[in-house]
């Protein structure tokens, strides 16, 4: 535990350096693994547009070889390679519909059937004859048996029509019949032929749907991942924010056990000779010394103890309480009033039914950071100018204290500057009294300090906002 207490900001930089590590690799990997992701998406994509073309060439083959049979003179035979083409089609669905919509032949429509033909092709093949086998048919039997009842229906015609994906016109001569059915034949006994536009209705084979959906579900998957760096960087942002607060509360930490060490330790410093001043105060009473010189002693001695109280206070939590804040304000003004240059105008505003207002305060710590602000002013004035203290109460249980001068101002980058510890615009200045007077107001009083606005040489507005 003591290591960890030691080395906080070290283990905190370290911590902070393997977040954003983590969070710059997660996003370069990420990154390169997507550009590698659309490019095998665009391969697939293309293999895709390469199987249609085929696919595409195969069914237009096989319509020519189903017009040249359609288109057969009686007693002609038909081409052997034709025959083999018409076989060839094992995977792509097609539909022949005649020229006038009449269903003539399909092929492949039933995705179950289309697998157990290849399966009884393969036991075939190898020339193995077994009880599956013989189930294989008789199933393949069931379907085709199913779909022929099925085609009888228009509906289930036109849904699959519907479903297909392009058609493919073709030329069918055929012989021209009387209304008895007999072919009608020319003067040299001929018969008489016709030509009529039959459709071949085809789609993407069952090998196509198979890739087309295994690319689909990829695409899919690739686009789930894209919400995973998100997440990642989300974590690593989290485990970066709690580094940083950890930090951030060690650092603060530190700061508020220095400060309350250097106020105690100022407080005991000033305490041992302030008790021998107020002996020596005493026992000059005792002397014929002039009353006035020895009230003016015993004032420094006095302001001397409210140092010491004040610093007593900031290295300890103080105790607030209900008090009439007008006093305390009047008072403090009072004070430094005396002690400013006669050209400088101070003016004290207030609402008359606020003037028993009570809030909780530590009287000391408050009093020391108004006349912080006012000796600012002050300073900022030079030798003329006005220096105004105005008390507002915003009716929603805040009360606004402004301190408003007409010095040289402040300019907007420092408004916040100007409260850092070791900050400070005077060449013997410390830099610690704006800082301690935010650290009484938002720590000891849980209000807020802040610069309001700043015109140089007319109007600088420090704001002070406590709660009742």
């Amino acid at each position: 535990m003591r290591f960890f207490t030691r080395n906080i900001v070290f283990i905190n930089r370290v911590i902070i350096g393997m977040s954003i590590f983590i969070t710059l690799g997660t996003l370069v990997l990420t990154a390169q693994f997507f550009k590698k992701q659309q490019e095998v998406e665009a391969s697939k994509i293309k293999i895709l547009e390469e199987l249609r073309h085929e696919e595409k060439k195969r069914i237009k083959i096989w319509a020519d070889a189903v017009s040249q049979i359609a288109s057969l003179e009686p007693g002609q035979s038909l081409d052997p390679c034709v025959l083999e083409i018409l076989k060839s089609n094992k995977s792509i669905p097609a539909i022949w519909l005649g020229s006038n919509k009449e269903l003539k032949a399909y092929r492949n429509i039933d995705s179950l059937e289309v697998k157990l033909k290849n399966k009884i092709e393969k036991f075939e093949k190898n020339k193995l004859e077994s009880l599956e086998l013989i189930n294989l048919k008789q199933s393949l039997d069931s379907i085709q048996t199913t779909l022929n009842l099925k085609f009888q229906t228009d509906s289930f015609l036109m849904l699959q029509i519907y479903s297909m994906k392009d058609s493919i016109p073709i030329e069918v001569q055929s012989a021209i019949k009387d209304k008895d059915g007999n072919i009608v034949m020319d003067k040299s006994g001929k018969p008489i032929t016709e030509t009529t536009i039959d459709y071949v209705y085809y789609n993407d084979s069952y090998v196509i749907k198979e890739v087309d959906r295994l690319y689909e579900d990829s695409k899919d998957f690739t686009e789930s991942l894209q919400y995973y760096p998100v997440i990642i960087l989300l974590v690593t942002s989290s485990i970066f924010l709690v580094a940083y607060l950890a930090f951030d509360f060690s650092q603060k930490s530190q700061k508020n056990k220095l400060w309350a060490g250097i106020a105690k330790e100022t407080a005991h410093q000033i305490g041992t000779p302030l008790s021998s001043l107020m002996g020596w105060v005493e026992y000059l009473k005792n002397k014929n010394i002039k009353i006035e010189t020895i009230n003016e002693i015993e004032k420094d001695t006095n302001r001397l103890q409210q140092i010491a109280d004040r610093f007593s206070k900031i290295g300890s939590a103080p105790v607030l309480k209900s008090v009439n804040i007008i006093p305390v304000l009047d008072k403090t003004m009072d004070y430094v009033k005396k002690r400013a240059s006669k050209n400088i105008k101070f003016s004290f505003e207030f609402d008359e039914y606020e003037k028993d207002l009570k809030i909780n305060l530590s009287s000391e710590l408050f009093s020391w950071v108004i006349e912080n602000l006012l000796k600012n002013s002050i300073d900022s004035l030079q030798s003329s100018g006005f220096i105004k203290v105005r008390l507002k109460n915003k009716h929603n249980g805040r009360y606004i204290i402004d301190v408003i001068d007409n010095g040289k101002g402040i300019s907007s980058y420092d408004f916040k500057k100007i409260f850092d510890p070791g900050y400070t615009s005077k060449k013997r200045g410390w830099g610690l009294g704006l800082s301690l007077c935010q650290r009484i107001i938002s720590e000891y009083h849980q209000g807020k300090i802040f610069v309001l606005k700043s015109t140089s040489f007319k109007e600088t507005i420090i704001r002070i906002i406590l709660k009742q």
